[in-house]
């Protein structure tokens, strides 16, 4: 497990921490089955990443509030189960919540530090239907594809005829 920096000196950017690792059961499976009513996303491959938002309130103790999953397909990382707990805003003290709204939202911060870390791969797909997802994606880089809801990140730039194949590739699995 990694603990990954937010990428702010404030208060609120040492009070959240963002944990990449490869099974966050423990960590995020009550908020992903209360966000989703399904049963959390057990890892089935090596290639797979979890990031977990976590908030350490006055006092040490810490919370889960927010969560991305990231599997591993070729070149690519599929990201998929994105989810925030929206209950959380309203309870945080008014100078973390004015930094946490400059800073886009917890899901705008999971994108941001997901991006920084996972250089592996050429690209980040996600599949949005939701527009509050699809604006906080478009605001991390993220560009629409042909494909409805197939939104991608390059990480590296491999030709319009390799960009044109990876999505090719991604939108035949259809919903991720």
């Amino acid at each position: 497990m990694e603990t990954v920096p937010s990428a702010s000196a404030s208060r609120f950017g040492e009070r959240m921490k963002l944990i990449m690792t490869r099974d966050a059961s423990a960590l995020a499976a009550d908020l992903f089955r209360a966000r989703f009513r399904r049963p959390f996303p057990v890892p089935q491959a090596r290639a797979w990443w979890q990031v977990v938002a976590q908030y350490e309130w006055p006092g040490g103790r810490r919370e889960t509030v927010g969560f991305c999953n990231w599997i591993r397909h070729g070149d690519a990382y599929l990201a998929g189960g994105l989810c925030v707990d929206e209950r959380f805003y309203r309870r945080l003290p008014r100078a973390d919540f004015a930094e946490c709204r400059r800073r886009g939202g917890v899901a705008q911060i999971i994108l941001e530090v997901s991006r920084r870390a996972l250089t592996d791969a050429k690209a980040l797909f996600g599949y949005v239907g939701d527009s509050r997802s699809m604006a906080v994606s478009l605001r991390c880089g993220y560009q629409r594809t042909e494909h409805p809801h197939l939104i991608v990140n390059w990480v590296q730039d491999p030709g319009a005829e390799e960009k044109a194949h990876l999505i090719r590739t991604v939108a035949a699995i259809g919903p991720f």
